[in-house]
Order: structure tokens, then sequence, then C-alpha cells
């Protein structure tokens, strides 16, 4: 269930808008004051207001057939956000009656579709009197069968479910356990902060019960419910991240409500192989409170993403409290979230890094009240010119260390610094990596771009060759079809169609997977038609392994490596011997080394 387009009407900086979403991932960009945070506020303050008239009156309060009857509360009530005074939620702190003879002037109107694929909205009005809220339905086409079941009992499956995560204020000392009703009412009324062991409880618990049934009174899970069960279930994939980005694992300690009057949820250090973890000698397990900021920012995030509960997921600058490697892990994770669960996320950042990283097509750019998606790398250019401003950091490091390598992804950068690791190789400290999906033309326009403030600046394009042919490429990697007077900007290409064509190492899936190598061979035979040659080095390689879809083959479709083993393009990566890296990345890898030396 993914909200479509939200409708303003004098809410904060929003006087009179209506702005449209995307499915998946959404990152909301603009400068300081642009309206992010309001834009995410209102669907936040339209969620507890959803969910406060259904404690006070009842689902049928969200019906086309509810009573005209406003339900009151004080600024003590209002939870979604800290505001000093419930006026300062209208524009212009002017809450007065204007053509609403109601005196509800403050509009919230969200559309989505249903499972049916028929349009539904619901519109929430408020007013303001003897400083108190009044809240109710002003519009409404929901019917009462399509949000309660048969029974009589909520039913989710037509409405957004919508879960804000302010920015970060840390989490409570302590947790009682909580039912899943009064757990999803907090969450719903803007009090995520103090849920967060109830929730990993919640995803532990259910992980349990599946493995219980999976096992079905053997003594193991076969090895092909687990790789399902690996790929799946949240509990799963959560304790996989953490083992990956902070060698970390989550231990929940049972409750027993006869004994216990408090969660206990441990974090515990030690090292990983697969999904072996093994805990540190002496190592003491400690309440996840007493973990760094950034690790429990990063918690929050991406359990609140899994939670099954909710299918809108609000994220107010997550990143601030991060570093930029954290940033882009946490933005990649909740990607693949969007795209398992069948969640929207909605993230609001200043991050540049992020920015570049991602295709305009999912950033909404918000100026003047006002938000529309970029539509072409060039609109990326135009938002991140601010250069100076927003930028400066980033022109700082290239004034100094005066050479910019762009490349089309964050991925794209991990992979080879993992790689300048394998071959021994110091990664270039005056580099700065720019991320960029476009063509290489477009590349050499933000470079043209940059060097009207940086003289002496020099770069380097790589990028996938995609669907050009392979004599777009000569021996040195150089894009034969392109052509520019200043010889300072390289633009090149991999002889391959995708970066990861260079990772299909039968040796080193096997090994990341957790299987023999025959197993791998007849996977890629009977699922995509490829027979792995026995080394992947050499630059003239056959033309199937050449042009096959990398990029897919790993992590896009159902008989993916990902879906198929639980494994990533990392993870196959780290398993590959130096002998096994080809002879392009290698070259690449040298000439890039040789590039960073200033003369």
């Amino acid at each position: 269930m993914h909200v479509k387009k939200v409708e303003l009407k004098k809410f904060k900086k929003y006087k009179d808008a209506s702005i449209s979403l995307n499915n998946e991932l959404s990152l909301l960009v603009g400068g300081n004051n642009s309206g992010k945070s309001s834009l995410l506020q209102a669907m936040a303050t339209w969620q507890f207001c959803k969910t406060l008239l259904e404690i006070e009156k009842g689902r049928k309060s969200w019906t086309s057939a509810a009573t005209n009857q406003g339900l009151g509360l004080s600024i003590v009530d209002f939870t979604p956000m800290f505001i000093p005074t419930l006026s300062h939620l209208w524009t212009n702190l002017k809450s007065q009656k204007q053509t609403e003879v109601d005196g509800y002037t403050l509009k919230i109107k969200l559309y989505w579709d249903n499972q049916s694929g028929i349009e539904k909205f619901l519109e929430i009005g408020l007013s303001l009197a003897n400083d108190r809220l009044f809240i109710k339905n002003t519009s409404s086409n929901l019917t009462l069968d399509e949000i309660v079941n048969q029974d009589g009992f909520p039913d989710d499956t037509n409405i957004p479910q919508i879960a804000y995560l302010p920015p970060f204020a840390g989490i409570t000392d302590r947790e009682v356990r909580m039912s899943p009703a009064m757990r999803n009412r907090l969450i719903g009324q803007g009090l995520s902060g103090g849920v967060i062991r109830n929730s990993l409880y919640d995803i532990h618990l259910e992980n349990q019960r599946k493995r219980i049934l999976l096992k079905d009174g053997k003594t193991k899970i076969s090895s092909r419910d687990l790789t399902i069960l690996r790929s799946n279930d949240a509990w799963e994939i959560l304790q996989k991240t953490l083992f990956d980005l902070f060698s970390i694992k989550i231990e929940v300690t049972p409750f027993n409500e006869q004994y216990h009057s408090y969660l206990r949820v441990d974090c515990v250090a030690g090292s990983v192989n697969g999904y072996q973890f093994t805990k540190y000698p002496n190592f003491n397990a400690r309440d996840i409170m007493v973990e760094g900021s950034g690790f429990l920012q990063w918690l929050s995030v991406y359990t609140l993403a899994l939670s099954e509960e909710f299918n809108v997921i609000l994220l107010d600058e997550p990143d601030a409290h991060l570093h930029t490697q954290l940033q882009k892990n946490l933005t990649e994770r909740l990607e693949d979230i969007t795209i398992q669960k069948g969640k929207q996320v909605l993230l609001a950042t200043h991050s540049t890094e992020l920015i570049r990283a991602y295709e305009p097509s999912k950033i909404l750019a918000l100026a003047n009240a006002r938000g529309k998606y970029l539509s072409s790398d060039d609109d990326k250019i135009g938002l991140l010119s601010g250069i100076g401003t927003m930028y400066s950091p980033k022109i700082h490091k290239l004034t100094e260390g005066k050479r910019l390598l762009i490349v089309e992804g964050v991925s794209d950068e991990r992979f080879l610094k993992k790689i300048f690791t394998k071959l021994e190789l110091t990664w270039p400290s005056n580099i700065v990596t720019w991320y960029w999906t476009g063509k290489s033309s477009e590349r050499y326009q933000l470079y043209r771009q940059l060097k009207n403030h940086i003289q002496d600046l020099k770069a380097i394009s790589i990028r996938d060759r995609d669907d050009d042919c392979n004599a777009s490429v000569d021996e040195n990697l150089k894009d034969k079809n392109t052509s520019y007077a200043d010889t300072n900007f390289q633009a090149l290409k991999w002889r391959r169609r995708h970066i990861e064509n260079y990772f299909l190492d039968k040796s080193a899936i096997s090994l990341a997977a957790g299987v023999d190598e025959e197993t791998v061979h007849r996977f890629f035979s009977e699922q995509h038609g490829l027979a792995l040659p026995e080394s992947i080095i050499a630059s003239d390689i056959l033309p199937v392994i050449k042009d096959a879809h990398g990029k897919e083959i790993f992590t896009a479709t159902n008989n993916s490596i990902k879906h198929e083993y639980s494994v990533t393009r990392d993870h196959v990566l780290e398993q590959m011997s130096i002998e096994n890296i080809c002879d392009d990345i290698k070259y690449f890898c040298q000439k890039l080394s040789e590039f960073a030396i200033l003369e």
C-alpha cells in the first residue's frame, strides 16, 4: 500500500499544495526551510489523527458515513512532533475561520490505490479553538467493509499504515512488554523511540514461530527452506545486516510476565563468517542502549522499516548522526526492503553523497512549498551545483586533491576499494568519488562545471558498457563513442556489460553460498543458460560472459544469486582470489593509482 498523492491546505509551509509520490524509496531533498520535514510531519499528523479517531470513535470515523462531530485534544496530547503552540501547525500561524464555516481550515488529504486498484482518499481536517485542537474526517470515499473484516476486526490491507521516525532523540532505558496493538498505536502517535525493544522482540518471536514450523518435528531445517527464510524473514535479514556492517548480534531474552517487568535486548560483538557468528572471548552482552548513537539510529530506522505492520515509512534525516559509509549502507538496505517487502520509504536528507548516488527519478526536490521528482541527471547537476553551499566540503576536498573519479553508484566505489585491498594497493587519499548514473556526455558536463571552480581538475569516468557493442571499448577501456577536446577528462567503460560480470567466478560464488561448484554450475546452466568458465580473468572471455546481464543475475530477479543463495555481490567479491581478478580491473586499478599522482 503506497501513498500516491498528498494534498495540503494551510499546513505549516504548505498553504495549498499537491505533491505526487512514487513507490518504493524516495529521497526528499532541498535546502533548509524547503518543506522536507513539513511534508513528513503532515503525513505523520494524518496517521496520528487517524489513529486517535479509531481509538475514540472506531473505524467508522474514517468512512464517508462518519458523523461531523470533531474530536478535541490539548497540546500535551499532540505527539507527532514538537511545536511551541498548536497554532504553529497553520500557515503563518493563522488558524481562524476563513471559507470553511465549521472552522476546519487545515486539511491533510492522502490518496492511494486499494488492493483492487481503486483510488481511495481520506482527508483529515483540523480546527483550533480555545487552545484545543479539534480533528475530524472532512472527506472520504472509504467504506466500512474495506477496513473491517467480516468478524468485525480491523483490516489494514486497504489503507496506508504510516510510521514516522523523527530526527533521532535516543531511546528509553526501559520498555515494558506491549501488545502489538499498543506498540502500533504509539508508533502511529509518533512515539517510535520508545518501542524498539518491543519491535525487535516481535520480529524475533515471529522468526522462532517460522523455524518451528519449518522443522516440522525434525532436528534441523532443510537447506532450501533455510535459504528462503534467510531471504525473506525480518529477523534473519536484520541479523545478517548487523553481522555484515557492525559485527554485532542481537540477543533477545525470553520474556515471562510473571517474573519480568521489562524487555531485555542485548548486543554481542564477535567475528562473522557468512552466517556463522562467533562471540569474542570474554565479551559480556550489553543492553542496546549503551551502544553508540550511530548504531542506535541505524537500528531504530532499520527495525522500523522491517516491521510488517507498516507499509509507509517516514524518515526525517536518519543519516544526520551517521558517517558517510553508514549513510550509504542504510539507504542501500532500505531500498532492498522496499523491493522485497513492497514498502514505501520517504527519507528526508541533506547528504550530497546520497543525492549523487541515486537515480533522478528517486529524488523528490522540494522548494517554495512545491515538490517534483527529477527527470534527468542534468536536473541533479542543477540541484547540487550550489557549489560553495551544501557542496562546499566536497568542493574543498576537490580543490586540494584535484582528482575526480566518476562511477555509477555507491556499490561501484565499494567494489573498487575492496579490489584495491586485494591487490595490495592503497586507495588514493586525494581522489574524490562522485556518483553519476548518466552517460559520458552528462559526466563531462559535470566535470566542466566543477572545473570552472577548480582550474587544475582532472577526471576519470568509468561506467558499465550496458547495451553498447563490444567494439565501443578499446583495449585500454576507452569509450570509443566519445571524444572531448579536454584531455584531462578520460571517458572509460568496462568491456563487459556490467561490472558484476567480472564477479561471475564459480569458485567464489560456491564459497560465498556454501555449496559446491557443481551446484553453482548447474544453477547457472538451468536458470541463466550460462556455462561458467573455470577462469574469468581473460579480457577476451567468451561473449556470453561479456554480454550477460550481470547486475540482474546477482540481485534483481527471482532466479538471482541473491534470491537463490542469500549472498550479495560483496560476499562473492570477498571470496575472490587475486588470481581470478580480471586483467581489465587490474589495469584500471593501476591506472587510477597513477592518475592520483599530482604532477
